[in-house]
């Protein structure tokens, strides 16, 4: 019922997309997703209220559970890399063959949290680019991290429980 009411507050999914890389790689995706957390702002100022849930924490709390109810997890394949609008996030992440992978779970969370930002509320929060493979560089997971009163709250839907803590080997973070 919610995420159906989501929905009526954003444009309508068209069924769209748009192809920008052959061959892409990891800056290509991080800069990729850091435009369109820009080009979809305005989507996310619509449904940012309703997202709020008197503090930070249990904000948050509430976004990785919407999430995780209502947007399937499918990791796309490195042939086929996207990012979406949140209509697109939330009209694909119910059907059996439609996928959202990390990127647009961290879409979703960065788009809500920025959002509720412009609007008063003091959350400080990044996009948090992690690799997890030993001797490598390069990110292949992407989550978003608050820091509240000293303390990350990691938000990734991807894992089984809100605020996991998967140990990485390193990281790239990136603020609005």
């Amino acid at each position: 019922m919610f995420r159906e009411f989501i929905l009526t507050k954003l444009p309508p999914y068209n069924n769209s997309s748009v192809k920008l890389y052959d061959n892409q790689d990891t800056n290509d995706i991080i800069s990729t997703l850091l435009k369109a957390h820009k080009l979809y702002a305005k989507d996310y100022d619509n449904i940012c209220v309703y997202f709020w849930r008197g503090n930070t924490v249990e904000t948050c709390r509430f976004i990785w559970n919407f999430l995780k109810k209502n947007v399937r997890y499918k990791i796309e394949p490195d042939t086929r890399q996207s990012v979406k609008s949140p209509s697109a996030i939330l009209s694909t992440g119910i059907y059996r063959n439609g996928y959202n992978d990390c990127k647009h779970y961290s879409q979703m969370i960065g788009g809500i949290l920025s959002a509720l930002c412009r609007k008063g509320k003091k959350i400080n929060w990044c996009y948090r680019f992690a690799n997890y493979k030993l001797f490598g560089t390069t990110p292949h997971h992407v989550f978003c991290v608050v820091n509240c009163n000293g303390n990350e709250i990691w938000i990734d839907p991807v894992l089984s429980s809100f605020n996991n803590k998967k140990p990485y080997i390193n990281k790239i973070d990136k603020r609005i």
